[in-house]
């Protein structure tokens, strides 16, 4: 079962919570939930250009190029990474990313 670790983002100062899925770093924001859609859609295995199509049109997103791997791309809300995870069945995968306190299970 994935484990869950944390990372301080001090260019955003925020923690964030993370999994490790099929060796992918996908992060949440601790302060905004905010995930990272970039790195979650390539836990599906999808092709670079699907998955910028998806993510390109995502309300409210925010891209990051600069800082720690595993913090750049695409970030989108919590609700919507949330649907996405169930629409490509791997939110068993990245549990507990979703609960609502991932802070009980460090």
């Amino acid at each position: 079962r994935p484990k869950l670790t944390t990372t301080i983002w001090e260019d955003e100062q925020t923690l964030c919570y993370q999994v490790d899925a099929r060796g992918i770093c996908v992060a949440r924001r601790q302060d905004n939930d905010m995930i990272n859609g970039t790195k979650l859609l390539n836990v599906v295995g999808m092709s670079r250009g699907k998955r910028d199509g998806i993510i390109k049109n995502e309300k409210g997103r925010v891209v990051v190029k600069v800082g720690a791997m595993h913090l750049k791309g695409v970030w989108i809300t919590f609700q919507r990474a949330k649907t996405l995870a169930a629409q490509f069945k791997i939110s068993e995968l990245l549990y507990p990313l979703f609960v609502d306190d991932p802070s009980i299970f460090l």
